[in-house]
């Protein structure tokens, strides 16, 4: 059990299902908004159009033969009301305005998803130029070799000893020097005398 919702994890996280997730709620919602304009705005201005044409007064639409105009002896319930304000008891008819709807609905689609794959093709295009740029960039700064500078060589001066210290090492030196063996034998005559 522990497996199996390890791998319903797994596969709910990988990048491509969240992809897919996030662009089927935002279709949803430009779906609304191509729908709304469509049903609001171009079909009211087409239909105003077309209602300058003999016979299309009342919109895009195209009563069959079978149906059937109600009487006066017609039942109210029985009476439906037709798209040209007309009542029937039978009533077909095509509607033009809503196969002009959806074609326009999958114009403006197309369109939109036309544009955004230009502009993402654009943006990634730039992108791998940028990279590239930087790249060459980063190779040329590498490949140029800093200019060797030619120092000159630095003497070295010996510091001038102080004679007060030269002549306390003197004194050091000379502590140090074992005494000359006349002057100890001398000492020994003395200490046996």
């Amino acid at each position: 059990m522990k497996k199996l919702i390890q791998e319903f994890k797994g596969f709910i996280m990988r990048g491509n299902i969240l992809d897919m997730a996030v662009g089927v709620i935002i279709g949803g919602a430009f779906n609304t908004i191509v729908t709304t304009l469509n049903k609001q705005i171009l079909m009211p201005v087409v239909n105003w159009a077309l209602s300058y044409i003999p016979g299309m007064e009342s919109g895009l639409y195209t009563i069959l033969p079978n149906s059937k105009l109600a009487t006066d002896a017609t039942a109210v319930d029985a009476i439906i009301l037709g798209p040209n304000g007309k009542g029937y008891t039978v009533l077909n008819y095509i509607d033009w305005s809503a196969f002009i709807e959806s074609i326009l609905n999958f114009f403006f689609i197309a369109l939109t998803l036309f544009i955004i794959l230009k502009v993402v093709t654009y943006l990634g295009k730039k992108r791998k130029e940028l990279e590239e740029k930087a790249k060459a960039a980063k190779e040329a700064e590498a490949s140029v070799e800093e200019p060797v500078i030619e120092e000159a060589p630095v003497e070295v001066v010996e510091p001038v000893k102080d004679p007060v210290v030269e002549l306390l090492e003197e004194i050091r030196d000379s502590l140090k020097k074992p005494e000359s063996p006349k002057k100890t034998t001398k000492t020994k005559k003395e200490t046996t005398k």
